[in-house]
């Protein structure tokens, strides 16, 4: 099932989007012209860049004047956004509100420094998974999130959370929440690379259970590559693959051109 194409012809990829995508502004191998020709080339029609932002990154103006610029050259959608870490179980993230802003697109995950459950982490398993969905809902009542990013990578930090454990009543508590508050979530094409201990196969299995949850409650979902490199702007094979076992229709895709 294809979009239809553009001028040349061609059908559109399914899904049209790449919403996470990190140039040489963060820990990309390429600059941010370079993922926007990538982007143009593989027939998206909307590109995110969204390099990694902390509390003391000094150089948002730059992004910001670079995201523009490439924007003006190219026929795509370029949205400017971050992805930025949720620091600890009330939701606090490693980006100034006023800097937040800024941006059209915001993207927020766990990472190294999250306290309570990649640093500092509790010894009782049911107590990181308590600052889990803790951390996960502040950050979605807080409104300044716009997706998700890789929700439940869980799978490197020092206590392991499989998706299988996780509670589904407070699955659906969080799906619930996060269609109140239009906040989407993000299938990341390399979500796999988080649970080196599961097979392909069975991560898939586990991860499309709980995406179904999402689903059933209605909420929004974006796709992102996670790319690091332009050669990876707009992959999205495994993203399609798990969307179709959880029953995702691209109707529940959001539009991410609107944003801009």
């Amino acid at each position: 099932m294809h979009r239809p194409g553009g001028t040349d012809g061609l059908p559109r990829p399914v899904p049209p989007h790449d919403a996470h995508t990190h140039t040489t502004f963060s820990d990309g191998r390429n600059t941010v012209i370079e993922n926007v020709r990538a982007a143009e080339a593989v027939g998206l029609e909307c590109v995110a860049i969204t390099d990694h932002v902390r509390l003391d990154t000094t150089d948002l103006d730059d992004r910001l004047r670079e995201i523009e610029r490439a924007a003006e050259r190219s026929p795509i959608t370029v949205l400017p956004g971050a992805e930025c870490t949720v620091l600890d179980p009330e939701g606090h993230l490693s980006i100034a509100p006023t800097d937040a802003g800024r941006l059209k697109f915001l993207l927020a995950d766990f990472g190294g420094m999250t306290q309570g459950i990649a640093r500092d982490v509790p010894a009782d398993p049911s107590r990181v998974i308590e600052n889990v969905f803790r951390a996960l809902e502040s950050v979605v009542r807080g409104e300044v999130v716009h997706a998700l990013a890789h929700p439940f990578n869980l799978g490197r930090f020092q206590a392991v959370i499989n998706p299988d454990e996780l509670p589904r009543s407070r699955l659906r508590d969080l799906a619930r929440l996060m269609f109140d508050r239009e906040v989407a979530f993000e299938i990341m094409n390399q979500m796999y690379w988080w649970y080196p201990d599961l097979s392909v196969a069975e991560f898939t299995r586990q991860y499309a259970h709980l995406l179904s949850i999402f689903q059933q409650e209605n909420v929004k979902f974006v796709v992102g590559s996670d790319a690091h490199s332009a050669g990876a702007v707009g992959s999205s094979y495994w993203c399609r693959r798990v969307m179709r076992l959880a029953g995702i229709e691209l109707s529940q895709l959001v539009d991410l051109r609107s944003l801009a």
